[in-house]
């Protein structure tokens, strides 16, 4: 069932996911231009010490991605744990009728 209140916050999620892939292009265009102007007036770019045992942008960008796609996993399953235990509170706030039980329905036609 959609809300009015959650059709609004999907809208401006949309917006926000917008917004964030038009600055793509042009934020990736600067990092460019900055890069060749670098490598155009330093003759010598030295490597660092121990280069080796530092991980690669792509490479923290990946860890960190994974770090939070599951916390947020795990952030979602508390989430919904909280809401499935307020349930009989938030249905009758909210007038919903609750989900009945499969076992109950059961139990009450072999009666």
């Amino acid at each position: 069932m959609t809300t009015p209140v959650l059709e609004k916050l999907t809208d401006v999620q949309t917006q926000v996911l917008d917004a964030l892939s038009t600055i793509k292009e042009p934020v990736s265009n600067g990092v460019s231009t900055v890069v060749a102007l670098i490598v155009d007036r330093v003759p010598t770019i030295p490597a660092l010490p121990f280069a080796e045992q530092i991980p690669t942008p792509k490479e923290l960008i990946d860890n960190q991605y994974k770090f939070a796609k599951s916390l947020m996993d795990a952030n979602k399953d508390i989430a919904l744990t909280v809401a499935k235990a307020a349930a009989p509170l938030t249905d009758k706030v909210l007038d919903r009728k609750a989900p009945v039980a499969r076992k109950a329905t059961a139990a009450k036609k072999t009666a």
